[in-house]
């Protein structure tokens, strides 16, 4: 026989020994019990204060189900897919590709709804979903060949990319990886790749369908974040001749803080401003007057007029920053307009 490891106490102290350990274990089973009951009761009003955010937005009680479930696999702030795209994009992907019954017209009525159907030209696509219809690139396939292309159609789970020459295929490219890459204006180089998932034959093109992808390189070509503007300005050039600044008057249609885009109707323009002249801006911009060297780093001709890409030279540190903080706070007040005008 095993010899007992409990002490050998007076039944009387054995029976309150006993009473003070189940004791101790209900009082810590209450405490454990109660701080489960707080942590649902939190998150059910946590989940009830979503609700009621995602239906003020429009969204029906599926759609912000669905958003709240699957931020919660995510391990993701639900409010977040409500408020910014990227979010939500990633939140509505692990959907589609997870629940085998998706309805693909709830995400597209989502994203229409809080407004994420639309990318202003200043904000970087984070996922191809969010690429515009008809945009051009070109196609690079795997022995070196290449092939101009153009975006032909997408849905949620796919894209549909028509070749637009003539350009033969590889009888084995369903199956393999291609590079995408394609010009965005006002933005950047992106560079994407994909699987061939299938080659369709429609109206004498070939289409390449390939699913969506996040992994999206981006090469910025601009320095500085730039926006669209309408300032009087003027620009002068030194006349050697006559040994003396000229001024003509101009109008900046875009600016950043490293330069801006000027342009000058041809009938006050007497002669052409070649490429690599040094000039003046002079501008006012939120209040404050502007007196900046440039130098003319391309040349736009158009009917009427003549639009300069100017390049700020020996720009003082507190003149930058101001135009860079206009053009941050006009980028965030268009974009919270288009998403007001689209809601």
């Amino acid at each position: 026989m095993g010899r007992s490891i409990l002490p050998k106490l007076p039944s009387a102290d054995y029976a309150t020994f006993i009473i003070f350990a189940l004791l101790i274990i209900a009082i810590l089973l209450f405490f454990s019990l109660a701080g489960m009951v707080r942590v649902y009761i939190r998150n059910r009003k946590i989940k009830e204060s979503f609700f009621r955010e995602a239906i003020e937005r429009g969204l029906t009680e599926e759609e912000a189900e669905i958003l709240w479930t699957y931020s919660q696999k995510l391990g993701r702030d639900p409010f977040l897919s409500l408020e910014f795209k990227a979010p939500f994009e990633k939140v509505v992907d692990l959907y589609l590709k997870t629940d085998p019954d998706a309805k693909e017209e709830l995400v597209t009525q989502m994203r229409q709804k809080l407004g994420f159907d639309y990318i202003p030209y200043f904000v970087p696509l984070t996922c191809t979903k969010d690429i515009e219809l008809f945009q051009p690139a070109k196609l690079f396939l795997p022995g070196g060949q290449k092939a101009d292309i153009a975006l032909f159609d997408k849905d949620e789970k796919f894209m549909y990319w028509a070749i637009i020459d003539e350009t033969p295929l590889p009888p084995t490219l369903a199956g393999e990886t291609v590079k995408i890459q394609f010009i965005r204006k006002g933005d950047g180089i992106y560079t994407l790749e994909g699987r061939v998932e299938e080659i369709i034959r429609e109206n004498g093109k070939n289409i390449l369908k390939i699913p969506h992808t996040f992994e999206l390189s981006r090469y910025q070509r601009r320095e500085y974040a730039r926006v669209e503007v309408e300032l009087p300005a003027s620009v002068g050039i030194y006349n050697k001749k006559e040994d003396k600044l000229v001024w003509i008057q101009a109008e900046i249609v875009d600016i950043s803080a490293g330069g801006a885009k000027v342009c000058i109707s041809l009938s006050t323009l007497n002669r052409e401003i070649p490429q690599m002249s040094e000039i003046l801006l002079s501008f006012t911009l939120n209040g404050k007057r502007f007196m900046l060297k440039g130098t003319v780093v391309n040349i736009y001709p158009r009917r009427n007029t003549n639009c300069y890409g100017i390049k700020f030279e020996d720009i003082k540190t507190e003149d930058q920053k101001f135009i860079h903080d206009f053009v941050k706070k006009e980028q965030q007040r268009l974009a919270q307009l288009m998403i007001k005008n689209r809601g």
